[in-house]
């Protein structure tokens, strides 16, 4: 029970259900609102499913989203999914049952990440250099 809290409290990633006929078991994680395990219909493509997921985030990266075939030896794939969303490709890819799907994190959100990172260790290596007696 306190486990099962946990999870409503923090919000951690919860399976989601689609009651529509039968279902087929995907993940879906990275930079997406609600990473987590969702059972959606056998028509469901790799757009519907980061749809399901509450849609990437700012920091997500569509234009290289990888799809792993679970299923087939763990067969690996990237897609634009931009492409998908401007109609310059009309047929994404159909999902099938133990497929997962991860959003990449931008470029941008990387550099962004790294430059905070360095920020901190500049300020690390200043107060230690600062305190260290001469």
């Amino acid at each position: 029970m306190i486990f099962l809290i946990g999870f409503l409290i923090l919000g951690l990633p919860q399976t989601q259900f689609l009651s529509e006929g039968g279902s087929i078991r995907i993940q879906v994680w990275g930079e997406v609102k609600n990473p987590g395990i969702y059972y959606v219909t056998p028509s469901t493509n790799i757009v519907e499913a980061i749809s399901f997921a509450g849609g990437p985030t700012s920091r997500s990266d569509l234009s290289s989203v990888k799809l792993v075939r679970a299923i087939k030896e763990k067969e690996v794939s990237f897609f634009n999914v931009d492409d998908y969303l401007s109609a310059k490709n009309k047929y994404p890819p159909i999902l099938e049952s133990g497929d997962l799907v991860y959003v990449n994190l931008s470029f941008y959100s990387r550099i962004y990440d790294f430059a905070k990172f360095l920020g901190v260790v500049g300020a690390v290596a200043y107060y230690l250099y600062r305190i260290t007696p001469d």
